[in-house]
This record gives structure tokens, C-alpha cells and sequence, in this order.
């Protein structure tokens, strides 16, 4: 029961011919909002929709029904693109673009093995990812948190859209449609480098190369098998593995020896010393989908501003921009701090000469501000904080250093790595595993930083501001820390895919014309930085010979269920889980478990503890719950009172399903006859 909710089969059809309307919608703003290529127009068209569709629906879904939210969504992506097409070229358009279909061959196959790949595997957030998305595709979009009903979801939750476009639309259940969604984001995401590649090198080849190496790019820890016992263990006295919790507390001269093997994620472990700090390769990265979404923006984006026909088309690039803030706000933010330093340096040099898409990318970039503060997601909630005075008052009065925002300066300055912490960069050791953890491609950002200047100073304004994007990535996370400091190396990361890409470019490109030292360094730097790739992507293949529906404690006999009660019941209902986020996925109804609204915060408040250790209807309908989901070990666990309040004549069973030959069994049932 991984796939469907419905009996329909045929859903699958009307979410495929949603699609096709905002695929067609994003072809004609391809074709006529902008001057690309024949061979760019319906690949990038399909992104465009798609990143159009998904921004319509946040917008509608704050107050339009859901069903009607998903479709109209489209249709309105299409009148966008018939608004562009009125006055545009005839023929509206054109079906020699159509003659990418071995590309688009290429990115089904993709498609299909990242398919079977994420079903393998149950990593990666799964709780709040497979909530929200069963939630906002039930309609509640902004999302509430997952385990407190009462507060709106302080998250990035743009790309999560997607999956619940596919559980609404398509039938699918909730992580099916994720894990979609992920495979179909990341199968374009390959096909969209080829393509922007190809702007760069010329060549269709060169374009299918530079994708197939970042695919796999990744750090070298493992180079400290090569290093010497006595250096080791003055590395070792300094360092102590902080992630993953197989390894914690271990010296890293041993942590580097060990396997890891996941929660629900692949059978082969992950080797520690092939595994990379800040974020994995892309083959494992589009298991998590929203980077791999933001990556996706940055490159449309990218790709069409340059080809602007009209200052109108900067309406696209302020949707681009503003949805770019709820899939992905810290790419966002460093894009936008870089946007604007580059315009001030372009404005400042150029003055009126300024060209016309420079401007209204400026423009577009600069409007997308108001949306990303007012639609939803992390910024919203982070400044209504800030603004309305919404933090706890506790840390207030604590003794850590003052902050802004989450945001304190760090000293002394360091690298931050998710597996071993603060790297200070004064100490020689810590600033060589750092460089380690970074691969090689840090070593050359000066080449990368003078091949961008040139081709800035050439007109490559995109180039420029994703350049300086990346350093700022690099840099902040060395001088600031972050009250949930893993989540700084997203800063980081973003930076690395960026020298990487460009890196990769550079080194074909020079390869092309004249063999330099500095590119036999960047090939010999590349394919270090591919073999831990290779070593993660074996273990991640593993995954292909299970299934696996979702994190511990979800089975089968939960699918039944949300065939059943799936955004069934009323509205403003609220379900009890003793496992705290299943019922919220399997029934598409939120439920209050913890207090705040921190997306890290899973302590249970004690008025929920306290109904799960000694539960009776009377305490339910007090605390609000009218729906109570049941499952045998909870129930086993029960006194013999509770047993009795939850098993009343007017304790409604809405669905049950067992497993009588292991003893397990879910039950959903309903209080509302035993109000008094």
C-alpha cells in the first residue's frame, strides 16, 4: 500500500493534465516573455510552470478551497503566458522545440530510478515533511505546525507544495507523493544543468558532463586515512565527532572507520569518512528536495533574466524570486544581499548605460521582498517574532550572547561542520580538516573569483551576483553562529554547488582550448571530490531492494487507514496520536502536541503527556480532541480504566484494520456522541 488512497487509479490523469496546463502555461512565458533558444523553450517553460503553478497555489490557498486551489493554479499560469503570447510572435508556438524529446526521454529515466530509490529509503525529515504536506493538501496552506495546531508553521515549505499537489490531484498518499515529487524535481534539476551548462561550453555533451560531475561532487574527509598516526592524534585531541549518533563522542581517527546506517535508510551503511558535512551530493541531496528546488530557481533564473524581451517579464522573475524565499530562504537571502551589492557596483560603474534586464531583474529582485515578508513560511513568522515580540521570554533573560534574528557573532571565527563542529580557523590542524571536510574546490576560488570578474565585466551580471552569493555562503557561517547552528552550513552548502558548478565549467572550458596547470589542479581536485560520491551513491543504491513507507512506527495498516479518513474529517477536528505526527499524515488534520512553533522543538507539552499516560474520553473532550488514533503497542500499555473510557457505547469506531497474525492493529475513533 505505498501508492495510491483512492481506489480510482485514474486520479493519477487528473493531476497529469494539471500539469500539462502549467507546463503549457510555463511554454508560452518561455516563448514569448523571453528570447531563448530552440532547444531551451519547452525545458524551461516546464520549470517556469512549474515554480508559477506552485506560487499560485500559496497565493490562492490562503483562502480559496483546496480541490479548486490545485486546478485554478494552472489555468492560471496559462493566462499568464496567453497574456505574454497576445502581443508576442505568431506562431504561438512552436513545434520544432518539441525536438528535445531524447532530453526529455533521459529525464523520465532519471525519474524513474530516483523513484524507485526514494521508496527505499524513510530519511530526511520525515515527520514534518510528510505532515505538511497531507495538511496544506488538505487545504491548509499557510501550513499550521504539525504538532501544534495553533501556530503557523515557521518553514520552508514552497517545495512541499508540490507532493501535496500529487496527494490532492493525483491520489497518491503522502509519501509516495513526496518521494515523487522528489524524484521528479531531481531528474529535472539534472536535465535544467544540462541545459544552462550548454549556454557556457557550446555543446551538448559538454552540457550532459558538467551535470553528471556535480552530481557527485561531495568533500574528502576520507583523505585522512593518508595521514600520518602522530598528526592524527594531535587531530584527535582537538576534535570529537558530534553527528551522527552512531559515532558522537568518538575520536575522529575512528569515527572515520565506521558505518553508518540510517533510521529507514538504506540497508548498506553510509562510510563515515566518505560522508561530507555540509550537505550530500546531489544523487542523496535530491532525497531531501527543497535545496534541490531552490538550485532549481537559482538556474531558471539564470537562464531566462539575460533573455528578457520586455520589462513585463520581470513579473516572472519577481514570482521566481518571491517563491525562491518559501522553498529555500537562506539561498534566498544570500542572493538577494548579493543581488543588491551587485546592482550598486553595476549602477555605480555604468550608470544609465545599465542594461534594461539588469535593471528590471534589480526590480523584480527588490518587489519580491514584500511577498516573501507577507506569503508565509520562515520569514514571515521570524519577523512577525521579531515585530510583535513572539519569542520566549526565557531566552531573554538568559545569559547567551545577544542575537538578532537567531544570529550572534562567533568567536573566534571558525567553519562550521554539522559532524565536528566549530573548526577555528587560527589553529593549522582544524583549518586542514576543515578544507578537508570542504573538498578541493575551496582552494580554487580565487581562479573562480577571477574567471567571474571577467565575464562580469563582459555583461555576465547572473554570474556575478551568484558568485558573490556563494562567497557571502562561505564567509557568514565563519563569523556568525546560529541558535540551531547545523542548519548554517545550508549557508555553506549553497556556496559549494555554486563553485563546483562554476568550477566544473571552467575546467571543460579550458580543457577545450588550452591544457594550464591550473586546470589540470581543477580536474585532479574534481575527481577527488567525485570519489566520495561514488562511495555514498553505492550505499544509496541499496535502498532500490526495499520499501519503505515512511519513518519507524508507520505500516501498512496505516495506509489503510488514510485510504479511508484521508481529509474525511471535519475541518476543524483535531486528532490524538499517542506516536505524535501519524494521525496528522495519515487523516490530513493537525493535532496540539508541543507548545511553540520551532520547527525543533519536539518536546510534548505535560497536557499531552499527561493524556497519553492515563487517557479517558472526558480528559479528550476537554483538551479538545475529538478523534483519537490507536494503535496496540499504546493500547497494551494502558490501565484497565482507560481501556474501559476508550472502549464506551458512545466511543464510535470510524475505521479499524488488524493484523491478527502479528498482533497489531490501528483504530480510529470518534467522541462526539459522548459529549455530555
Amino acid at each position: 500500500m505505498y501508492w495510491l488512497r483512492s481506489d480510482n487509479p485514474m486520479l493519477i490523469f487528473s493531476w497529469l493534465a494539471t500539469a500539462g496546463v502549467w507546463t503549457l502555461g510555463g511554454w508560452l512565458i518561455a516563448t514569448h516573455a523571453f528570447r531563448l533558444e530552440e532547444r531551451e523553450r519547452l525545458l524551461a517553460g516546464f520549470g517556469l510552470g512549474m515554480v508559477m503553478y506552485l506560487w499560485f497555489i500559496n497565493l490562492l490557498g490562503h483562502w480559496v478551497e483546496a480541490t479548486t486551489t490545485f486546478i485554478a493554479a494552472a489555468f492560471l499560469v496559462v493566462g499568464v503566458g496567453m497574456a505574454f503570447a497576445w502581443k508576442g510572435d505568431r506562431p504561438l508556438l512552436r513545434r520544432s522545440d518539441l525536438r528535445v524529446w531524447p532530453w526529455i526521454v533521459v529525464g523520465l529515466i532519471l525519474m524513474a530510478i530516483f523513484t524507485r530509490l526514494a521508496r527505499g529509503m524513510g530519511i530526511f525529515d520525515e515527520p514534518k515533511n510528510l505532515s505538511i504536506v497531507s495538511t496544506m493538501a488538505a487545504g491548509d496552506i499557510p501550513p499550521h505546525h504539525y504538532l501544534n495546531s495553533t501556530v503557523p508553521f515557521a518553514y520552508h515549505y514552497g517545495f512541499q507544495l508540490f507532493g501535496a499537489s500529487l496527494v490532492r490531484l493525483g491520489g497518491l498518499l503522502p509519501w509516495s507523493a513526496f518521494d515523487l515529487s522528489k524524484a521528479i524535481s531531481g531528474a529535472y534539476l539534472f536535465l535544467l544543468l544540462a541545459l544552462f551548462a550548454r549556454r557556457y561550453l557550446k555543446h551538448n555533451l559538454a552540457g550532459l558532463l558538467v551535470a553528471g560531475i556535480l552530481a557527485f561532487v561531495t568533500g574528502t574527509r576520507f583523505l585522512l586515512f593518508l595521514m600520518p598516526s602522530g598528526l592524527m592524534a594531535q587531530i584527535d585531541a582537538l576534535i570529537r565527532v558530534r553527528s551522527p549518533d552512531v559515532v558522537v563522542g568518538m575520536p575522529l581517527s575512528q569515527a572515520i572507520l565506521q558505518g553508518v546506517v540510517l533510521d529507514d535508510g538504506p540497508p548498506a551503511p553510509f562510510l563515515f569518512a566518505f560522508m561530507d558535512s555540509f550537505g550530500w551530493p546531489l544523487v542523496m541531496a535530491i532525497h531531501i528536495g527543497p535545496s534541490v528546488f531552490s538550485f532549481i530557481v537559482l538556474l531558471l533564473v539564470w537562464m531566462v533574466a539575460p533573455r528578457m524581451k520586455g520589462k513585463a517579464a520581470a513579473v516572472v522573475l519577481m514570482i521566481l524570486f518571491s517563491f525562491w524565499a518559501i522553498v529555500w530562504e537562506s539561498s534566498y537571502g544570500l542572493f538577494l544581499i548579493a543581488g543588491l551589492l551587485m546592482a550598486i557596483i553595476t549602477i555605480w560603474k555604468q550608470g544609465r548605460a545599465t542594461e534594461e534586464w539588469v535593471k528590471w531583474t534589480i526590480v523584480a529582485l527588490l518587489v519580491s521582498v514584500p511577498f516573501a515578508i507577507l506569503q508565509g513560511g520562515t520569514i514571515t513568522e521570524a519577523l512577525r517574532k521579531i515585530i510583535f515580540g513572539l519569542g520566549n521570554a526565557a531566552s531573554a533573560a538568559s545569559s547567551e550572547p545577544a542575537s538578532l534574528g537567531g544570529f550572534a557573532l562567533r568567536w573566534p571565527p571558525a567553519i562550521y561542520s554539522k559532524h565536528l563542529g566549530s573548526l577555528e580557523i587560527f589553529s593549522l590542524r582544524e583549518l586542514f580538516v576543515a578544507i578537508l571536510e570542504l573538498g578541493p574546490v575551496v582552494l580554487f576560488t580565487p581562479w573562480i573569483t577571477w574567471w567571474t570578474w571577467k565575464r562580469f565585466r563582459l555583461g555576465d551580471w547572473m554570474l556575478g551576483a551568484a558568485v558573490v552569493s556563494a562567497w557571502l555562503g562561505f564567509a557568514l557561517p565563519i563569523f556568525f553562529s546560529y541558535e540551531y547552528d547545523r542548519d548554517i552550513v545550508r549557508f555553506t552548502e549553497h556556496g559549494l554547488w555554486i563553485w563546483s558548478l562554476v568550477l566544473i565549467i571552467m575546467a571543460i572550458e579550458q580543457a577545450s582550448a588550452q591544457v594550464k596547470v591550473f586546470t589540470r589542479l581543477a580536474f585532479g581536485g574534481l575527481a577527488l571530490m567525485l570519489l566520495g560520491g561514488f562511495v555514498v551513491t553505492g550505499s544509496e543504491l541499496s535502498a532500490a531492494s526495499q520499501s519503505v513507507l515512511s519513518e519507524q512506527g508507520i505500516s501498512y495498516l496505516d495506509s489503510y487507514v488514510a485510504r479511508e479518513v484521508w481529509d474525511q474529517l471535519p475541518p476543524d477536528s483535531e486528532v490524538f496520536d499517542s506516536y505524535p505526527w501519524r494521525a496528522t499524515m495519515i487523516t490530513g488534520r493537525l493535532t496540539r502536541v508541543v507548545q511553540g512553533n520551532m520547527s525543533y522543538n519536539y518536546g510534548s507539552s505535560p497536557e499531552w503527556e499527561a493524556l497519553r499516560a492515563d487517557p479517558s474520553v472526558e480528559r479528550f473532550l476537554d483538551n479538545g480532541f475529538r478523534y483519537v488514533y490507536i494503535d496496540e503497542n499504546w493500547w497494551k500499555g494502558l490501565s484497565e480504566a482507560a481501556r474501559a473510557s476508550l472502549s464506551a457505547p458512545c466511543v464510535q469506531v470510524v475505521t479499524e484494520h488488524v493484523d491478527s497474525e502479528r498482533g497489531n492493529f490501528r483504530r480510529l475513533v470518534n467522541l462526539d456522541q459522548c459529549e455530555p
